[in-house]
């Protein structure tokens, strides 16, 4: 197996099946690391004052800014802020919907999701 397929690239690789998404997105915790790839690329930016540096955490999900001690998560200021769904579905609906090619309807998608 390629070990490339288990670590993916933040806006380089992508999941080609199914089978590769659920290996690459299996827990919260590599969803959410995933996304601080994506938003974090080059090392956490605190929001407030714009430290650059490394962030210790708080809890599992908060990050913490070594200068200021202000408090942020990777899904602060983006469309999954305070929603109640799990990444990991979220996720999976963003894959479903970009890998068919008629179209999904909303039935559809909660059918395929389980919601």
């Amino acid at each position: 197996m390629d070990i490339h397929t288990l670590a993916p690239t933040p806006g380089k690789d992508y999941p080609q099946t199914w089978n590769e998404f659920l290996d690459w997105f299996a827990t919260e915790e590599a969803c959410l690391a995933y996304l601080e790839r994506l938003r974090w690329s080059q090392g956490f930016v605190c929001p407030r004052c714009g430290c650059v540096g490394d962030a210790y955490r708080a809890t599992r999900t908060r990050l913490m800014c070594p200068s200021c001690q202000h408090q942020s998560s990777v899904t602060a200021g983006t469309i999954f802020e305070k929603t109640r769904t799990p990444l990991r579905v979220w996720l999976a609906a963003a894959w479903y919907l970009t890998n068919q090619k008629q179209g999904v309807s909303a039935l559809g998608l909660q059918r395929v999701l389980g919601l």
